[in-house]
C-alpha cells in the first residue's frame, strides 16, 4: 500500500514538471517554410550568416498597371524594356514580322564577340567587299587589309560598314551563308520567335526578317560585353592605317544621331546602339539609354521621314522620355528596418522580442505615382516561434510586389534569442520531489515507530496483567 502511495506522488509531480511543457523542437528548421514557399539558398551556414545573398525574382505582366499616358508613334513597330527585370513599358507590333535593315549586325557583333577575341586579326577579302551593293554604306576597308576584330567591329557598328560585316561573317562562320545559319541557331537560342536572317547586315532579302521584340533580346545579350558597350556608345571612330591604306583619314561619324551633341535628335542619356535602313524596312533604330539608375533598350522598326524628320529617332526619344518620366528605381525593402517582431514566449526576460529582417536590399522599377501603385507583401512563416534562435537563421521568406516584378528573399533573426533555462526549474522539481520522499519517508518511519511503540506497550500491559493475576 505504501509503494503505491509513492508511486502515485512521483507521477503527479512529474506531470507538473516544466520537462513534459517545454520539450525541444527538433523539428523547427522543417517547419520554417510552408510546402509552396518559394525558398532561396541558406542564409544560415555552419552558425554564421552566408555571405552569398540570392533574391528569387519574376516578372509578372497581367500584373503590371497600363499608365493612361502612353504616347503616340508613327513607326510601323516599337518595344520598350528594362533589360534587367524584363519590365515592359510599351509595344506596338512588337512580333509582328518586318525587315531590320542594319540592326541586323548586332547580332552579327554577337557572334563575334562570343567566338573571337579583339585583338583577333582578320584579313578583309574581295569578296567582302564586292558583297556590298551599290549605295549601301562602307568604311572604304582594302582587300588585303589585316585588321582587328574590334576596329571591324567598331567599323561595322559605328559607320555601319557593310564590307565589315561580310568580313567578319566570313572569319567566324567561314562562309556569309555558315554564319547566317549560325545566326539563327544563336536567336533561337536567345528565344527569339519569328526571326530569319540570310546575311550579316540587312541588305535587303525578303527572307531576311525579324521583329522588334527579337532585336531587344539581341541587344539584351550584346549589352553582357563591355567592348560592344563602348563601341556603340563612340560618336565616331577612324580606321588605322595599314599597309595598304598608308593613311588614317577614313573617319566615320556615328549613324545614331541621338548620340551627337550637334543633332537635333540629340538625347543626352543615350548609350547606343544601331540604326537601320533600307527602302522595304524604312527607317529603324536600337536604342539603349541610361538615367536614374535605369537602364533601357527601346526598339522601333519601319519608321518614316515626314518633312525631314527622322521618325526613329524622333519615336526613340519620345519613348524613352515617357519612361523616364513615370518610372523610377525606387527602394522598396530596407535591410535595416524589421519587417516584423514577435514575442518569444519561452525566452528570457531579458531577449524575449525577435526582429525579423531580410539580409539585402531591394530597389525595382516602379511607377512614380506611389499614391496609386502600392508595394504588397507577403510573409511566408512558421505560426508560432520557439527558442533557442540563431542570429541570421532563415525564419522563412517574403515577397515584395511592385507592379509586377516580384521578389522573394529569405527572412533571417536578427537577434539571438535564449531560451528559458528550464534545467533550474527542473532541478528545483526534482529536489522538491526528493523532498516530499524524504518527508513522506520520515512521517512513514515516524508511524512505523509509533506503532511499534505502541505494541510494546500493549504487550506490556498485558505481561502486567497476567502477573497480577
Amino acid at each position: 500500500m505504501r509503494n503505491r502511495f509513492l508511486i502515485f506522488v512521483l507521477t503527479v509531480c512529474f506531470l507538473v514538471s516544466p520537462l513534459t511543457v517545454y520539450a525541444e523542437d527538433d523539428g523547427f528548421k522543417e517547419k520554417a517554410f510552408s510546402d509552396n514557399a518559394v525558398l532561396t539558398d541558406s542564409l544560415y551556414e555552419n552558425g554564421e550568416i552566408a555571405e552569398e545573398i540570392r533574391v528569387k525574382f519574376s516578372y509578372d505582366r497581367d500584373s503590371q498597371a497600363v499608365p493612361v499616358n502612353m504616347p503616340e508613334i508613327g513607326c510601323q513597330a516599337a518595344y520598350v524594356a528594362d533589360p534587367v527585370t524584363g519590365k515592359v513599358f510599351y509595344e506596338k507590333n512588337a512580333h509582328k514580322r518586318l525587315f531590320p535593315a542594319s540592326t541586323t549586325k548586332i547580332i552579327t557583333a554577337l557572334l563575334t564577340l562570343e567566338n573571337c577575341d579583339a585583338d583577333d586579326t582578320v584579313v578583309v577579302s574581295q569578296r567582302a567587299i564586292d558583297l556590298v551593293p551599290e549605295g549601301y554604306q562602307t568604311a572604304n576597308l582594302q582587300a588585303g587589309e589585316q585588321l582587328s576584330v574590334y576596329t571591324l567591329l567598331q567599323a561595322l557598328l559605328i559607320p555601319s560598314a557593310n564590307e565589315a560585316a561580310y568580313a567578319l561573317a566570313e572569319h567566324v562562320g567561314g562562309s556569309v551563308e555558315g554564319f547566317a545559319e549560325l545566326c539563327n541557331k544563336r536567336a533561337k537560342e536567345l528565344g527569339c520567335e519569328d526571326l530569319h536572317f540570310v546575311n550579316p547586315n540587312g541588305v535587303h532579302d525578303d527572307n531576311h526578317y525579324c521583329t522588334a521584340y527579337d532585336l531587344y533580346l539581341i541587344a539584351k545579350e550584346c549589352q553582357k560585353y563591355d567592348a560592344f558597350n563602348e563601341i556603340v556608345s563612340t560618336e565616331s571612330f577612324t580606321v588605322p592605317a595599314t599597309d595598304i591604306y598608308p593613311k588614317a583619314d577614313r573617319t566615320y561619324a556615328n549613324t545614331n544621331e541621338l548620340l551627337h551633341p550637334s543633332s537635333p535628335y540629340y538625347y543626352e542619356s543615350c548609350t547606343g546602339i544601331k540604326t537601320g535602313h533600307t527602302t522595304p524596312a524604312g527607317e529603324c533604330l536600337v536604342s539603349s539609354s541610361f538615367e536614374n539608375d535605369l537602364g533601357l533598350i527601346c526598339v522601333v522598326l519601319g519608321g518614316r521621314i515626314i518633312d525631314g524628320v527622322n521618325e526613329r529617332f524622333t519615336d526613340s526619344k519620345k519613348l524613352l522620355e515617357f519612361v523616364y518620366e513615370n518610372y523610377e528605381i525606387r527602394q522598396i525593402a530596407d535591410k535595416s528596418k524589421p519587417v516584423a517582431q514577435v514575442n518569444i514566449e519561452n525566452a528570457v526576460s531579458d531577449t524575449p522580442v525577435l526582429d525579423i529582417v531580410i539580409r539585402t536590399d531591394i530597389s525595382s522599377v516602379a511607377p512614380k505615382n506611389e499614391t496609386e501603385y502600392g508595394v504588397k507583401t507577403e510573409m511566408d512563416t512558421p505560426l508560432e516561434f520557439k527558442a533557442p534562435i540563431k542570429k541570421g537563421e532563415a525564419l522563412g521568406t517574403i515577397t515584395y510586389n511592385a507592379d509586377g516584378l516580384e521578389y522573394t528573399v529569405n527572412l533571417v533573426a536578427a537577434n539571438e534569442i535564449i531560451k528559458k533555462p528550464y534545467w533550474i526549474y527542473n532541478l528545483l522539481v526534482a529536489a522538491g520531489v526528493i523532498l516530499i520522499i524524504i518527508i513522506i519517508v520520515t512521517i512513514l518511519k515516524r508511524n512505523k515507530r509509533k506503532k511499534a511503540a505502541a505494541r510494546r506497550r500493549m504487550k506490556a500491559a498485558e505481561n502486567d496483567y497476567f502477573i497480577e493475576f
